[in-house]
């Protein structure tokens, strides 16, 4: 079965968005959850023994299999689907759209001051996340991506019609 697939992402956050959850739906995307994801691969004893055996940091490829089989059978019956994370890439995902936002690695810049942080060493953080995630990028054609910021209104709205026009 052919899928269309859009990436979002907006790390540092591990969880969909409020501008992710309404461009998928007025999209008409199946929002496909991570947890869901981690529940359905937690109930299968080959995926659990696969999982234990992997002793490496972030995604890793050989896992490839499991999550497009988790992934396979939360989206039974949807052709048209929204997932959370560029790691996606990673697992063999070659998405329609990856959409984006690094705004919100600025917005936390408050946060990282309040606690001690420099500003310097602050803007050295926000550089190396941002490369750790285009990494993920790597594969997908530049025409299939998209930075959005501003309002959550206004990634929605850019999202959507970004979405609308890989039909």
């Amino acid at each position: 079965m052919s899928r269309f697939i859009v990436l979002f992402d907006a790390s540092p956050i591990n969880a969909p968005t409020s501008w992710m959850r309404q461009a998928a739906a007025q999209a008409d995307l199946h929002l496909v959850l991570q947890t869901d994801i981690a529940r359905v691969m937690s109930q299968d004893p080959e995926t659990r023994e696969a999982l234990l055996k992997v002793n490496s940091p972030g995604p890793d490829p050989r896992m490839g299999r499991y999550y497009q089989a988790a992934l396979d059978k939360l989206a039974e019956g949807h052709t048209r689907l929204a997932l959370h994370s560029v790691t996606w890439t990673a697992y063999g995902i070659q998405p329609a759209a990856l959409i984006y936002a690094f705004d919100q690695m600025q917005n936390e810049r408050a946060r990282a001051l309040q606690m001690g942080m420099q500003d310097a060493d602050y803007d050295v953080f926000v550089q190396r996340a941002q490369d750790t995630v285009s990494a993920f990028f790597k594969g997908v054609p530049a025409d299939r991506l998209l930075e959005v910021s501003g309002t959550e209104a206004q990634k929605a709205a850019r999202a959507v019609a970004f979405i609308r026009g890989r039909k």
